[in-house]
């Protein structure tokens, strides 16, 4: 079995060099960025102009003091003695210096006009009148710049979500899916998290499930999952960019039915990662590698073997992992040895699931282990008891001499369905007690030691 998955995912190598964005994610983050610099750099220009005009009023009210300092004194017909109009020093004119332009100042960073320095109504005759001080008035803070290496820092989005089964089990002739795609329309399955799927760079999901017309299914299984080739649209019509391959339904319908899977990500411009198959994307010149296992098809050791290798052809390496045990909320021995084996070797998150409920996350050297993601739009069950589940997201962060950090987590807890008396296959985020329970629920499997970074910028375990 392992070896004929392999050759199948050597069949569909070619996309590694796909890219992983739809059109219409792309230019939507096209147009936000080129806002974000756009008001960067208004901003920069103002702040610019606004510290050179108060040089100028410095020198201004310099040569004012002198001026002043310099007319003879009236009222008794006697001239004051007159100081002699030498060149000033250097220290007597401390005009506030300006700096150079640097972009993206932030609008709370500019300091309010300083007062003018009062000058004397009639100075003495001896004396000159003081040069006004560089420094702001009163408590005004100076303004601070973003630094070369934070503005060369580069940031990637990941969102992770759990099974998306688009279709329905042929063993049990359910068409209940197709009834709700033929009624809704494609669009309708991830409205509810379009929006958070849409305001990131990648976002991943494990398919479980073929979506091909092969009627060729494998036999002795009680599941037979697949979906129409169509549904691919319900990923690509929600800024999904890369499908993890590798489960155990992959083959549900055999290698055709696996070869035309990939075929239909590839051509909707969704990156399919699975077995031997690593999929790559890049932004802004950092290259990602994601990479999808089974713990069923090889050992800890021979996926370490392969993070290893991938890890010199990129700058991140994400790994999906099909493992543990159906509805078991507990990590397994073997999943945290899996784990724990896979960040050894080099892999920056890993991202699990299989079943079917939400598991903990452990925080191992640095790096993020999902345990299990659980459901999200699942079309294998019409009313499951446990509908919780929820979307991961971590951000990235890449300095200019390719360092990278963590730039936070958020976990958003969701339903599987938008109401609660069965599932209509619309995962939607959850509010208030019912929100709070899922957060408590994944806490509870979970094992992070220290503070944790929020994408929110808090740090603190909750």
């Amino acid at each position: 079995m392992g070896i004929c998955i392999i050759e199948i995912m050597k069949d569909t190598s070619s996309m590694k060099s796909n890219k992983n964005v739809t059109e219409n994610s792309r230019a939507r983050r096209a147009r936000r960025e080129a806002e974000k610099k756009g008001a960067r750099l208004t901003i920069c220009i103002c702040a610019v102009l606004f510290l050179a005009l108060c040089a100028m009023v410095a020198v201004l009210l310099r040569s004012l003091a002198d001026a002043d300092a310099s007319v003879p004194a009236s009222g008794n017909g006697v001239a004051a003695p007159v100081v002699a109009a030498s060149a000033t020093p250097a220290a007597h004119m401390q005009t506030a210096p300006v700096p150079s332009a640097t972009p993206r100042p932030t609008a709370s960073e500019i300091a309010p006009t300083p007062s003018a320095t009062p000058l004397d109504a009639q100075p003495a005759a001896s004396a000159t009148a003081p040069a006004p001080s560089a420094a702001p008035a009163g408590n005004a803070e100076v303004p601070t710049f973003e630094t070369e290496e934070e503005l060369s820092q580069i940031s990637i989005l990941i969102t992770a979500a759990g099974d998306c089964t688009l279709g329905g089990d042929v063993n049990s002739g359910s068409t209940r899916f197709d009834r709700y795609a033929q009624q809704y329309g494609m669009d309708y399955f991830l409205a509810n998290v379009r929006a958070i799927f849409e305001e990131d760079d990648f976002t991943v999901v494990n398919l479980e499930g073929p979506l091909t017309t092969s009627t060729d299914k494998r036999s002795g299984r009680q599941f037979n999952f697949r979906g129409s080739p169509e549904y691919v649209q319900i990923l690509s019509g929600s800024s999904v960019e890369v499908c993890s391959l590798a489960n155990n339904h992959a083959l549900d319908f055999k290698t055709q039915g696996l070869q035309d899977t990939a075929e239909n990500l590839r051509n909707a411009g969704i990156g399919a990662a699975g077995y031997e198959n690593a999929y790559y994307a890049e932004k802004d010149g950092v290259r990602l590698c994601f990479l999808s296992f089974t713990e069923w098809d090889a050992s800890a050791a021979d996926y370490a073997a392969r993070v290893q290798q991938e890890r010199e052809n990129c700058d991140l390496l994400i790994v999906s992992m099909h493992w543990g045990e159906e509805l078991r909320h507990a990590a397994t021995s073997e999943q945290v040895a899996y784990g724990h084996a896979l960040i050894d070797a080099g892999a920056d998150l890993v991202l699990g699931h299989h079943s079917h409920v939400v598991g903990g996350i452990e925080r191992y050297k640095g790096k993020y282990i999902v345990y299990s993601l659980g459901n999200f739009c699942f079309g294998g069950n019409r009313n499951p008891d446990d509908k919780n589940t929820f979307i991961f997201q971590q951000e990235f962060v890449v300095d200019a001499g390719g360092q990278l950090a963590d730039g936070g987590i958020n976990i958003i807890p969701c339903s599987i369905s938008s109401e609660s008396s069965s599932n209509n296959y619309q995962p939607t985020p959850l509010q208030g007690e019912a929100a709070l329970s899922v957060i408590q629920e994944i806490s509870s499997y979970s094992s992070v030691d220290g503070e944790i970074l929020w994408l929110d910028g808090y740090i603190g375990q909750t």
